[in-house]
Formats: structure tokens, sequence, C-alpha cells
């Protein structure tokens, strides 16, 4: 017979991850730090991370914009891909999966580019931010040159006579 209090308990199943892949961490913000480890706790077997930047926010209590200004750090890291809006799928080598087989697998997939462990990560982290950076300072400049095109469409409205 269960209690009450068991009942209300919500169910995780057991994931089987390896922090072997955080040891190629760069060093970056400490909110970038925590936002890391708080997607780690609420990723789905793979890797799989479903939850907007408010989502993402609310469960750390932190404003939306410091959620925003730490994401970009994990994406040049290549620690957390952007799959869509509210969905981010995090690296298989810090992922948690259902046994170690299956991670495994998941890593022997991985081009050798994107694994963790080959080249400099804290160089390749640092070149993939200054990239970022660079283009938001050119997006920003044209902004205010007026260069930018509106994302909206103008409506075409005819002329009354």
């Amino acid at each position: 017979m269960t209690s009450a209090a068991e009942e209300w308990v919500p169910r995780r199943y057991v994931l089987w991850g390896s922090f072997n892949g955080l040891a190629y961490v760069p060093r970056f913000p400490p909110t970038a730090y925590t936002l890391l480890l708080h997607m780690m706790s609420e990723q789905d077997l793979g890797g799989l991370v479903v939850a907007t930047h408010d989502e993402l926010a609310h469960g750390l209590a932190l404003e939306r914009g410091m959620i925003s200004r730490a994401m970009p750090h994990l994406v040049a890291a290549r620690l957390v891909t952007v799959v869509r809006r509210g969905r981010f799928q995090l690296h298989p080598m810090i992922a948690a999966f259902s046994d170690p087989r299956e991670q495994q697998r998941a890593i022997k997939a991985l081009s050798r580019d994107m694994r963790l462990d080959v080249g400099d990560f804290e160089d390749e982290y640092e070149r993939r931010f200054q990239l970022h950076l660079d283009e938001k300072a050119r997006k920003a400049e044209a902004k205010a040159k007026g260069n930018v095109t509106s994302i909206t469409k103008p409506t075409r409205l005819k002329p009354v006579r």
C-alpha cells in the first residue's frame, strides 16, 4: 500500500550519464555553468531539454536576459545545440542515456569536429564565441546605420480616390 505522499512524488526514471565530458568545459561566466547544470538536471533521454528561456529562467530564479546572455557561451563551447525555440540538445558526452552503450553509440556517431576531446576545446570555444560577438556587433552597426530591413512585410494599401 502506498502512502498519500508517495502518490504525489513525481517519478523520475534512472538515467545513465558520464561526467567525463565536463572535463572539456571551458572557463565561462558562472551563470553559464549554472544554466548548464540546470539543463543537465532537466534533460530527457538522449540530452533533449524542452524549455523556453522563460522556463529556464524561472527554474533558476533568474531574469530571462541572464539566460539569453549565458546560452551563447554554452553553444560556443558546443555543449548545447539549439534545435529550435524551446528545444535544446545537450552534447552526447554530457547527456544522459538509459545505458552506457547508447551513449557510446551517440559519441561514435559524432563527426570529428563536434567531439569535445579532439583539439583544444578552450581555443575552439574562444574562437566560436568571438565569432558570435563579431556577428552581434555587425548587426548592431547595421541597425544603427539604418541598413536593417524590417522583419515584418509592409502592408500594401491602395490609395482611396
